[in-house]
């Protein structure tokens, strides 16, 4: 019986490092309450001072996963599976959609969409650290699109999903040197717009915006 309860000991305490780490299901998560880094913290401080303008509608949500690594963080990037009619066919983005009437909140779409897009479930391996400005993609100029960032403790398991062709990590401290131009046909005619050069791929458009507020944060580029 001691070694049984030894052992279940052993076992409980494997369940929490140090620094205050969860596990569950194999993965180690942060604690909701956990103390953050001092550039974490200091980014999440930085999305606080974001308030939602008057017109608080919001029309569908993405997710801006981050994981740190040292002096670097990354962030997870999909490309769009092509079909016919779908105005963002094809292209690099963050995971997310349009909010659906049983979606508890525009928080609970991203969640959704995350899990349904790349199977990560926020609300249990992901923190909430706060959301960026809501803007329009220039596609759907009449579409408002709320960014919401989360702290992963490491990469999970990705699974695809059936509006998704690929997904992959990318690195935000590379991005500034990854600026360049493209030319992409917008409702009536070509235009020259900015981009990011990622491992062969453009990110373009609202994605390239939102990834470029969030590069400005205090914290994001040490």
């Amino acid at each position: 019986m001691r070694k049984s309860r030894a052992g279940s000991q052993r076992r409980d305490r494997s369940q929490f490092r140090p620094d205050g780490w969860l596990r569950a299901q194999g993965r180690w998560f942060l604690s909701q309450s956990e103390k953050l880094s001092s550039r974490i913290a200091l980014i999440q401080r930085s999305l606080a001072s974001n308030h939602l303008p008057e017109d608080s509608r919001v029309d569908a949500a993405v997710g801006l996963m981050i994981v740190e690594h040292g002096r670097d963080l990354e962030t997870l990037l999909i490309q769009r599976a092509e079909r016919d009619g779908d105005p963002w066919s094809g292209q690099i983005g963050l995971p997310g959609g349009r909010s659906k009437v049983s979606d508890r909140s525009i928080k609970g779409t991203v969640e959704r969409e995350v899990a349904e897009e790349v199977g990560i479930d926020l609300s249990q391996v992901g923190r909430e650290l706060g959301h960026l400005a809501v803007g329009q993609p220039m596609r759907r100029s009449e579409m408002r699109v709320q960014p919401w960032v989360y702290l992963l403790s490491d990469k999970p398991p990705i699974i695809i999903g059936s509006e998704v062709r690929s997904a992959f990590w990318t690195s935000i401290n590379h991005l500034p040197s990854s600026i360049s131009t493209t030319d992409v046909y917008i409702r009536d005619g070509w235009r020259t717009v900015e981009c990011f050069m990622v491992d062969g791929k453009v990110v373009w458009g609202y994605t390239y915006r939102v990834l470029n507020e969030f590069l400005q944060l205090p914290g994001v580029i040490e």
